[in-house]
């Protein structure tokens, strides 16, 4: 049976860092981590709700997702539209503000648009998973973390992450710090990352010990187990 299509939509303000970031590593991980009949009809693409079309992702933010084993360097910013939010099985938003805008936008993509913190929260809550065998199983979590939002609490202004745009370095890490360890919870349920190496990213996310100043991989923030497929040079 073929494994069939799942669509990964990652949303900010202007698409050249937290959703930047989001899709990178999403990206990453699904090809570390599912099967790879699976993982070639995954799509993680990301926009931004003004976004400078075509720009590329922040200095900063190419150099933690670089410190953490992902390739920034070829995205380019995109704008949202009513399609792609349509097109997509998962929309992950860095605020609250910004769900309410997605949903605005499309309403019945309520079940599946989660804040990326709320999304993390709701995977902690969830027993650990092996890697999905298809599509339609990944779905199926997805409908599971709509059914557990029902009852999980909201983390109201918790549930945001920080725009460091045109902000110093700390507010860079603190983004890092505010996004990794959650979209590693989510990976751990939605692709079948380990549970070390979830440990591995948020304690390296919570952390935050990265040189924003250089895309090379900072081995003080770099994640202590190897993931799948991935050996030491």
């Amino acid at each position: 049976m073929e494994p069939g299509s799942f669509t990964v939509l990652v949303v900010c303000t202007g698409n050249v860092n937290r959703s930047a970031l989001g899709a990178v590593l999403l990206r990453e991980w699904a090809g570390w981590y599912l099967p790879a009949l699976l993982a070639a009809g995954v799509r993680v693409t990301s926009a931004g709700l003004r976004a400078p079309v075509g720009n590329r992702m922040g200095r900063r933010a190419r150099a933690i997702a670089a410190a953490l084993g992902a390739d920034g360097s070829g995205h380019r910013a995109q704008q949202l539209t009513e399609e792609t939010v349509r097109a997509a099985d998962l929309v992950l938003v860095s605020s609250t503000d910004q769900r309410d805008d997605v949903l605005a936008m499309v309403p019945g993509a309520v079940r599946s648009t989660f804040t990326i913190r709320e999304a993390g929260r709701i995977a902690g809550e969830l027993p650990a998973m092996p890697a999905p065998a298809s599509a339609d199983e990944m779905r199926a979590r997805v409908g599971a973390f709509a059914e557990h939002r029902m009852i999980a609490q909201s983390g109201g202004d918790d549930d945001d992450i920080v725009d460091p745009q045109g902000k110093d370095d700390d507010e860079y890490r603190l983004m890092a710090r505010q996004e990794v360890p959650p979209l590693a919870a989510l990976a751990g349920v939605l692709l079948g990352m380990p549970p070390a190496e979830v440990a591995a990213y948020t304690t390296a996310g919570e952390a935050a010990d990265f040189d924003v100043a250089t895309e090379a991989p900072h081995a003080a923030s770099a994640p202590r187990v190897l993931p799948r497929g991935r050996r030491e040079a």
